[in-house]
């Protein structure tokens, strides 16, 4: 069973997440889980409201890779 993620935003460069309990933002750190083709996936880990929880971002890549 695949894990619920969090809503998420970036805004002035800051990677935000929000809590699916109380519905506060924090900025999280995440890191490269995935690139392909024209996307990287970048996954951050984090606690609020006693939970652990999981934040999701879908970035365009700024170059391509060929090889």
């Amino acid at each position: 069973m695949a894990k619920p993620v969090a809503t998420t935003k970036i805004e002035a460069g800051h990677f935000l997440a929000q809590c699916r309990e109380c519905g506060g933002w924090q900025e999280v750190s995440p890191r490269v889980r995935r690139v392909e083709g024209y996307f990287e996936e970048w996954e951050a880990d984090f606690r609020c409201c006693d939970r652990n929880q999981t934040a999701v971002f879908i970035l365009e890549k700024d170059y391509l890779d060929f090889h």
